[in-house]
């Protein structure tokens, strides 16, 4: 009966092992073809940024506005946690500014790379040309 159980264990200690296996394989094929597609919608942008004077004033303004949006949250959640009377229990509100001047920064350091990518269109094409080819054979790898 000893023996059974120990049997039972191990089918079903496999089975459990080849069911994660796959789905952190599937999983990581999913990361993997969401990479690409941002990566092909990357450069499909910056081809219209580079062909039309409009798609880069749209861009640039849609930036600006993310930006200012984030100025105003920042300033405007202390006053409001102070307004709930949250503030003097948690401090909490300090990193709630924290994490969205980190989206501020992140987002204008990724606004600065886009236009330097199109400052240095044919270098920056071909960097995402050769991340593409990366993904997709780790893609077909998987």
């Amino acid at each position: 009966m000893e023996d059974l159980k120990s049997l039972l264990i191990g089918i079903v200690g496999g089975l459990i092992v080849i069911a994660i296996s796959k789905a952190y394989k599937s999983y990581k094929k999913k990361t993997i073809q969401e990479d690409i597609n941002i990566l092909e919608f990357e450069k499909k942008h910056l081809e219209e940024m580079k062909r039309s004077s409009v798609e880069m004033n749209r861009s640039s303004f849609r930036a600006v506005f993310a930006l200012f949006f984030f100025i105003g949250l920042a300033n405007l959640v202390p006053t409001f946690f102070a307004l709930i009377n949250i503030e003097p229990l948690t401090k909490s509100s300090l990193f709630v500014v924290l994490a969205i001047w980190a989206m501020f920064i992140a987002l204008s350091l990724k606004f600065w790379n886009r236009y330097n990518n199109l400052k240095n269109y044919n270098q920056a094409m071909k960097q995402m040309e050769q991340k593409l080819e990366k993904l997709q054979e780790r893609l077909q790898n998987n």
